[in-house]
């Protein structure tokens, strides 16, 4: 995946109070993540290329709990989804709000900020879903981590105050 999505941002890999909108301003752990939620929506045909790609990513031992975990996450988001989860294609330039999410819960399990990951995924998912969903996300987290790929953890951009803060969100909400 290293050689597909090119050289890493110059993001900071601290706190970030920067928020992407789109996938050149993301790092290389957060395009990984992006690629790998793209590749596993889009359909059974591309499970093979995302099992060979996380076996180039991830440790030899972890590259199989990875795919696992990743797996239990997004069966667990299709069956208790709020509403419809919106994504773009696997090549797509664009960043949508429900990636930017799914990324951000993954970079706040690696942070030890579980309550953020919480209350994000409460936004995808009903509440029966919430704990399979984290857990499994927390399951590759760690796998990431295991294998070098830090995500950045962006919170409220700096000097904003508590509840003044808008996210971008897409104009158009599609599949292109």
């Amino acid at each position: 995946m290293r050689d597909f999505v090119g050289a890493e941002s110059q993001i900071e890999h601290k706190a970030s109070g920067h928020w992407p909108t789109s996938v050149q301003e993301l790092s290389e752990g957060e395009r990984l993540v992006l690629w790998a939620f793209r590749r596993w929506v889009s359909g059974h045909e591309h499970l093979p290329m995302l099992a060979r790609e996380f076996d180039r990513q991830f440790r030899q031992v972890e590259a199989r709990p990875a795919l696992i975990a990743l797996d239990a996450a997004l069966i667990g988001l299709t069956r208790h989804a709020r509403r419809t989860i919106v994504y773009h294609q696997p090549c797509c330039a664009c960043l949508g709000a429900d990636e930017v999410c799914i990324i951000s819960i993954v970079a706040a399990l690696q942070n030890d900020a579980t309550a953020a990951a919480r209350a994000m995924a409460q936004w995808l998912m009903r509440g029966e879903g919430v704990d399979g969903f984290t857990a499994a996300l927390e399951d590759f987290a760690d796998c990431l981590t295991g294998s070098g790929h830090d995500l950045p953890y962006r919170t409220r951009p700096n000097n904003a105050a508590r509840g003044t803060t808008k996210l971008s969100r897409p104009v158009a909400m599609r599949l292109h």
